[in-house]
């Protein structure tokens, strides 16, 4: 790791944040990978702004400034050149605040409340310096994307990045951090949310997205829109030819009231082409030549509500039914997109007592002509990744029930 090289701060379900930004960089070398965090240098084609807005995935996103033997070096190095931090023109009362991140190691207890220490004394120095400060803490171990812009830290001050590693303690700085509002009125201020039919999170949808590497020339297809938050998405990143079909007439009224309200919202997206309607996906090859489209980014139905102990007798016949169901949908897909398409999909899988069910659905896939794209190996290698044999990577609380198994497919060429 070096001055400069690039930090970036893994979500919720580090697994997909990882995926995600490997997909996003154009020939990414990650120089470490944690749990936490990934790390990679700069390059022209590398706009910070563009990955953080682009990535799902990403709380935010930092730059190594330098490196030191302990906290207490890193307080004297900030008291030299703390002007330079705070962004240009700002005369306010400084907010900053300090978290610590596996980069090799874990901090433990001990190395979190010495970081606090010091950042306290490097506070009193600002005051005794007649700059008023304040020192932004929280409840997690870590400052969260919530924390940063409520306590205004990038407007006013700074976030300092502490990075434990086996030899050394790199440090550095935050430089975006994730648009939690954004997220939220794209989620919660849409005139139409269907909770009875499930809701995929904006942020899981950016992710889908994003596996695909979709182009903005690229035709992208959701055959299950429900409301339409895939192709909500899929505008936003600049996809301009989006499709969205469902059975349910709900849902394709739902979606276009969504599109009309996001046409207004967000004006950049004013030259999207949405092409919205109902439909059954068996039927789809009667609408579109066959081997034109260029992505599928879709999330089926995943089965009715479940409650834990309620479906423990039903669980098998439950997977069996589903994975009927699935076949003839993969079929109709693959034979939509073109050669070089790609298809990113959800299945459902089911927590039972400690045990997890899937879809059988792998084995019916060579027939159908596709195949499943894993991530690299050694992202699979790691001990808290959480991909399946398959090649599938999985996302769910831990409370949940019915979890997303996330497949990324190509054809099978």
């Amino acid at each position: 790791m070096e001055k400069g090289d690039l930090i970036a701060i893994f979500g919720r379900e580090p697994s997909l944040s990882l995926w995600e930004l490997q997909k996003l960089l154009v020939e990414p070398e990650f120089k470490e990978i944690s749990r936490e965090l990934a790390i990679f240098a700069p390059s022209e084609a590398i706009s910070i702004n563009n990955v953080q807005k682009r990535a799902g995935g990403l709380i935010k996103l930092g730059e190594i400034k330098g490196e030191v033997e302990d906290l207490a070096e890193l307080k004297h190095q900030l008291e030299k050149i703390w002007p330079n931090l705070i962004p240009a023109g700002s005369t306010a009362r400084v907010n900053f605040g300090a978290s610590a991140y596996d980069a090799g190691v874990s901090p433990d207890r001990k190395f979190r409340q010495e970081l606090k220490r010091q950042m306290q004394a490097f506070k009193k120095y600002l005051t005794l310096n007649h700059r008023s400060a304040r020192l932004v803490e929280s409840k997690e171990p870590t400052l969260q994307a919530g924390a940063l812009v409520q306590g205004k830290i990038l407007k006013q001050g700074f976030e300092i990045l502490v990075l434990l590693s086996e030899e050394k303690i790199y440090w550095g700085i935050t430089k975006t951090v994730q648009d939690i509002s954004n997220y939220g009125f794209r989620d919660f201020g849409r005139p139409s949310r269907d909770s009875f039919s499930g809701m995929l999170p904006p942020k899981v949808a950016q992710i889908l997205i994003n596996l695909t590497k979709a182009k903005p020339e690229e035709t992208l297809l959701d055959p299950f829109c429900g409301s339409g938050t895939i192709l909500q998405e899929a505008s936003l990143i600049g996809i301009k030819n989006i499709i969205g079909s469902d059975l349910s007439q709900k849902a394709v009224i739902d979606s276009h009231k969504n599109i009309d309200w996001l046409k207004k919202s967000f004006p950049d997206i004013s030259n999207c082409q949405f092409n919205v309607f109902e439909s059954d996906v068996k039927n789809l090859s009667e609408k579109f030549q066959l081997g034109t489209i260029d992505v599928v980014v879709t999330e089926p139905y995943l089965g009715p509500p479940q409650k834990g102990r309620d479906m423990t007798g039903n669980i098998v016949p439950l997977v069996s039914a589903l994975s009927r169901q699935y076949i003839p949908w993969l079929e109709i897909l693959a034979k939509l997109i073109r050669p070089t398409g790609r298809i990113a999909m959800v299945w459902p899988f089911f927590k039972v007592e400690k045990h997890g069910y899937f879809l059988q659905i792998q084995e019916s896939l060579p027939a159908l002509g596709l195949k499943i794209l894993p991530p690299p190996p050694e992202f699979i290698a790691l001990p808290w990744f959480k991909s399946t044999p398959r090649g599938t990577v999985l996302y769910s609380r831990p409370d949940q029930v019915v979890g997303r198994e996330i497949v990324l497919l190509a054809k099978n060429v």
